[in-house]
């Protein structure tokens, strides 16, 4: 039987999904009884998180000097630091998937072999070289042959994303949305499909878009 495991490495967040992830597990954590003996504990965690997320949010404005960028580039890998070190302490303290999802932590996704194909454990937006455009990333899952994927550009009463359907495709990379619109906050989810199922939603990416 698979031992439910925690990602570990979230290196591969652009800033604004890792500032997300950092109010994610915050929250999460806050007032989290399942951790008693959580190390790093979350006194130590949350000023690490909020540090990132203030800082990220200055240079996410396109106008941050360059110590500014390299102030939030440091509190980035003070973050990076932070999360790893949770995460390997969560797997190493417990195989109960719904505890250590109650971090907000991302799972592992299942290895080869399950038969409905896994979700991507990633999303992301980034900008395009070409104008009003923007880049649609995630994880690649070997065993999907088509992904469906969801745009939204506004949240309903309660917070949530009103998702706009896009058409699927069959590879992760090379996909491009526009026309993207400035100043414009776009979230993007991404789930794999194979002739067995359809994965569950992989983790919401969001983005503040400038077009140049």
């Amino acid at each position: 039987m698979r031992t439910p495991k925690l990602m570990t490495n979230y290196t591969h967040l652009s800033d604004a999904d890792l500032a997300s992830f950092a109010m994610r597990t915050a929250d999460a954590l806050r007032t989290n009884a399942n951790f008693p003996d959580l190390n790093p504990a979350f006194a130590d965690y949350e000023p690490v998180a909020l540090d990132y997320v203030a800082k990220q949010a200055i240079t996410a404005k396109g106008r941050a000097s360059s110590q500014q960028k390299e102030e939030k580039d440091e509190a980035r890998e003070a973050l990076l630091k932070q999360l790893r070190a949770i995460a390997s302490y969560i797997n190493n303290f417990t195989t109960v998937s719904s505890i250590q999802l109650s971090s907000g932590f991302y799972p592992v996704a299942d290895p080869k072999g399950s038969q409905v194909p896994p979700a991507s454990s990633w999303a992301r937006i980034r900008p395009s070289n070409r104008p009003a455009e923007i880049l649609l990333e995630y994880e690649a899952i070997r065993e999907a042959y088509q992904y469906e994927r969801q745009i939204a550009t506004e949240l309903d009463e309660s917070g949530e994303p009103v998702w706009q359907p896009l058409p699927p495709v069959s590879d992760s990379r090379g996909n491009f949305y526009s026309p993207a619109q400035d100043g414009v906050t776009y979230y993007f989810r991404v789930r794999s499909m194979n002739k067995r199922g359809v994965s569950a939603w992989s983790p919401v990416a969001s983005r503040k878009v400038w077009v140049d």
